[in-house]
């Protein structure tokens, strides 16, 4: 169903601090604030017209509240009364996807007024999650079921018919990370017949196994663009890296102990890099340079980061939500 929603915007202040960067750049680091009486604010996905959505909560976590930042600040966006909401992606029309758990868990999608409309679980299965959209509206994720701990890839179309995705031969289970703008979707697949997978399930409706760096050893698919480049990790059984995929499959390391999430249209790519239990944001360009963009103040580790195509990332430090510019 769908309702209109009201927005309360927030009044806290921006905060920005200027970190040096290696190879003669300077990366500014801004916090985008969050809802009034916030307590904890994050940041998941941002498109290519610097909106960007993530999510507030006022007691750490257990109450959350789904929210968009834009030029205007933050503000909520307001789904089924008494439930919680959560966002995991936006498209370039600045439609947005996620769960509720109003009956449940279930997807659900924003538009761009701020309207929503909660989407169906399939038969057997009970619950289910929206991870990916975009820019025909076409959400991506799961469903799965608690009793049986049953999971598929699951897409649900602009009208809300949802149908499953097709998986590798071998496959009993996928999970799906993120989608292009044009229809690429990607992540993992595994079962009895085929170990940990990264795929990625092309505009047709085909899904494509990426080869990882050793037969039969873990790997997955973090991030698409709309050129069907993806970057994800891969193990060669002694430890794990982080790789990209070129469209035809071509498998490339960039570093050992970093984990790629998002990769831009131009193949410039963000993640983080692990050290002494901490996650360090670095960004690749399209060649394999590396470029360490530093932390916010107060803070020793990221924990989301993603990248549109004008360069602007964002991501979560602490309790905050950030924005990483480079120049």
């Amino acid at each position: 169903m769908s309702r209109r929603l009201s927005f309360a915007v927030s009044t806290a202040l921006l905060a920005t601090v200027v970190a040096a960067a290696p190879a003669h750049a300077t990366t500014t680091i801004t916090e985008l604030g969050g809802l009034p009486g916030s307590a904890v604010n994050w940041v998941v996905a941002i498109n290519d017209s610097g909106v960007a959505v993530g999510g507030s909560s006022t007691d750490g976590g257990y109450r959350t509240s789904a929210v968009k930042f834009d030029a205007g600040g933050a503000s909520e966006l307001v789904g089924p009364a008494g439930a919680l909401t959560h966002l995991y992606a936006v498209n370039n029309n600045g439609v947005g996807a996620g769960l509720t758990t109003a009956g449940g868990t279930r997807p659900i999608r924003f538009a761009a007024d701020g309207t929503y409309q909660v989407l169906g679980v399939p038969f057997g299965y009970t619950r289910a999650y929206a991870s990916a959209i975009d820019d025909s509206g076409t959400a991506y994720g799961i469903a799965s079921d608690h009793i049986t701990n049953a999971q598929i890839p699951v897409r649900w179309r602009p009208n809300g018919v949802f149908t499953s995705m097709k998986m590798p031969s071998g496959a009993t289970w996928g999970h799906v990370t993120t989608a292009s703008p044009n229809g690429y979707v990607v992540g993992f697949v595994g079962g009895d017949g085929i170990g940990t997978t990264a795929v990625r399930w092309n505009p047709d409706g085909s899904v494509t196994t990426l080869a990882g760096l050793t037969e039969n050893v873990r790997n997955t698919a973090q991030a698409v663009n709309r050129n069907g480049d993806v970057v994800g990790t891969a193990d060669d059984g002694e430890q794990s890296f982080g790789v990209r995929w070129r469209a035809d499959g071509a498998i490339t390391k960039l570093a050992a102990r970093v984990e790629p999430k998002s990769i831009n249209d131009l193949g410039v790519t963000v993640g983080w890099a692990y050290h002494e239990g901490k996650q360090l944001p670095f960004r690749w360009n399209d060649d394999g340079e590396k470029l360490e963009l530093g932390l916010p103040e107060g803070t020793d580790s990221v924990y989301q980061l993603d990248i549109n195509n004008e360069g602007v990332i964002v991501g979560s430090a602490g309790i905050a939500a950030y924005k990483w510019t480079v120049s």
